[in-house]
């Protein structure tokens, strides 16, 4: 009887052994996305999006960041510099996404920002088995410089450099991605016109509403249609930005 209770008991416990296993490891599987600049004016239009399908999302903020674009949305915060490879590892180890979104703002001026927070991004998401990188980049970027006028291609020529090495490093990656390059947005909260799309045109310079920039950056998730292209916004109802 001894024998039998003993062998019952080493069954059970290899079976609650088993189950507790199986349950860490569906606790780590890859899935969900993560929003770098989620707190932004694009980064919590997209969210709102992401939570209305269902996806499990992690908002990567910086400590200082104001929050309430982001409202009561289902997110788990994760604060960090993206900057800083150490907190993107860090973010990317505990989401551990399948999706990485890249809608990250500029606070302040910082030299290098547009292609040393991409390419940290790039690194931690080939670490952690993220399988795509969505990358919402500038018109006036490469080849599509045609867009704007030398003036505007002055001006910006330091920010439009970075990018393109973000750009590069991504084409660079292996990874599923897909790069939107975005002329000039209105402001957050401006209702959506329904009538924006991408384009692969590369002369086309055109506004868009952030709500819509959204619709389009969640359509183009985990859709073989836009996989490993180059995109720009546009929406022939908004008016063109002037000067450029």
């Amino acid at each position: 009887m001894k024998r039998i209770s003993s062998f019952l008991f080493t069954m059970l416990a290899s079976l609650c052994f088993a189950a507790i296993s199986a349950s860490a490891a569906d606790a780590i599987k890859p899935g969900g996305v993560i929003v770098f600049g989620a707190s932004g004016q694009a980064g919590s239009e997209i969210i709102k999006l992401l939570v209305a399908k269902g996806e499990a999302i992690t908002a990567f903020v910086r400590p200082s960041s104001d929050r309430k674009r982001l409202g009561d949305a289902k997110v788990s915060i994760v604060e960090g510099d993206v900057m800083m490879s150490a907190d993107v590892d860090a973010a990317m180890m505990k989401a551990k996404p399948r999706v990485a979104i890249n809608a990250l703002g500029r606070g302040k001026d910082q030299w290098g920002f547009w292609a040393i927070s991409q390419i940290n991004i790039t690194a931690a998401a080939k670490k952690t088995g993220t399988t795509e990188l969505i990358y919402l980049s500038s018109v006036g970027v490469g080849d599509s410089a045609m867009a704007y006028t030398p003036e505007a291609l002055e001006r910006t020529k330091v920010v439009h450099a970075e990018r393109l090495i973000a750009e590069e490093n991504i084409k660079a990656s292996g990874l599923t991605y897909v790069i939107i390059r975005i002329g000039g947005v209105n402001w957050h909260g401006v209702p959506s016109t329904g009538k924006s799309s991408l384009t692969e045109d590369r002369s086309v310079l055109g506004m868009i509403q952030y709500a819509d920039l959204a619709l389009l950056t969640v359509d183009s998730m985990n859709n073989p249609k836009y996989a490993n292209k180059t995109w720009a916004s546009v929406d022939p109802t908004v008016k063109r930005p002037e000067g450029r």
